[in-house]
């Protein structure tokens, strides 16, 4: 081998400069910009995503916070840069995550009458308030409720809640573009991206074609009717604030308010029914 194909494969491709390279990419930043954000030079920068230099533990820490890197995407940098992980990685039934479900748990059973549902990062149901639960058991049926429930599926698939969604087409689209957008910003999340793709193999569901940047609206609204009864929602997410646990920061809590008077009244007569 000549000293110009040493030279070449010295300066082939970095696990780590990968990643810097695609996450900068995907937040439309030079290296300018994010040697600036995360205080370093550009040399150095350059350096790190050629190969040339190992980025300490420090110094990807710093790239991933200017970055903006979920907790999971921190952990496989410095994964790809030969470190341990930071963050961990525990269920909401932890005795670590007490704090957290006591907070959940609070918000559930204050936000009653109206539904809420708590999901995972792959949209999972993992917990729901006695109003959801009364909801979803009239429109389901204890036989499907039995079961694991994906809140996507949920209202994409034949054999779940679409029947009973007047404004499927428009919910439909709204949510395959919340999904497209959460599964875009997570590349290396395999489990997130084998849901996503099937989410775009149900029957009539199209996946949106989108710039990544593009957020999702905040609100969401559905319109159910099961017979003569008519509920209409509007959802919005929430997540916890600053956890520094890889599950607690992918936790989403769905909050569904009556998009009117009369599904306010509905919803109230079905809690004083307990």
């Amino acid at each position: 081998m000549d000293s110009h194909s040493v030279r070449r494969a010295d300066l082939r491709p970095h696990p780590v400069g990968d990643l810097l390279r695609d996450w900068r990419g995907r937040r439309a930043m030079s290296q300018a910009d994010l040697a600036f954000e995360a205080g370093i030079s550009i040399k150095h920068l350059s350096y790190v995503e050629t190969g040339k230099a190992a980025g300490s533990r420090d110094i990807l820490l710093q790239l991933a916070a200017a970055l903006s890197l979920s907790l999971r995407d921190r952990n496989a940098l410095l994964e790809a840069g030969g470190f341990a992980r930071q963050y961990g990685e525990r269920g909401l039934s932890a005795p670590e995550a007490a704090d957290a479900k006591r907070a959940i748990d609070l918000l559930l059973r204050r936000h009653e009458p109206f539904p809420a549902v708590v999901t995972d990062r792959q949209w999972n149901v993992i917990e729901v308030n006695r109003a959801a639960n009364r909801l979803m058991m009239l429109l389901l049926g204890p036989e499907r409720m039995a079961r694991p429930l994906n809140h996507m599926k949920m209202f994409l698939a034949h054999d779940q809640l679409r029947p009973f969604v007047e404004n499927w087409p428009d919910l439909a689209a709204a949510l395959m573009v919340r999904a497209r957008h959460e599964a875009m910003a997570a590349p290396l999340d395999l489990a997130l991206q084998s849901t996503w793709r099937e989410l775009t193999r149900l029957p009539d569901v199209a996946a949106p074609q989108l710039n990544e940047r593009e957020a999702p609206g905040p609100l969401c609204e559905v319109r159910l009717r099961k017979g003569d009864l008519g509920i209409g929602l509007i959802g919005t997410v929430l997540t916890l604030g600053t956890p520094q646990d890889v599950t607690l920061q992918e936790l989403r809590v769905e909050m569904f308010m009556p998009a009117d008077a009369a599904s306010e009244a509905a919803l109230v007569a079905f809690a004083d029914q307990d």
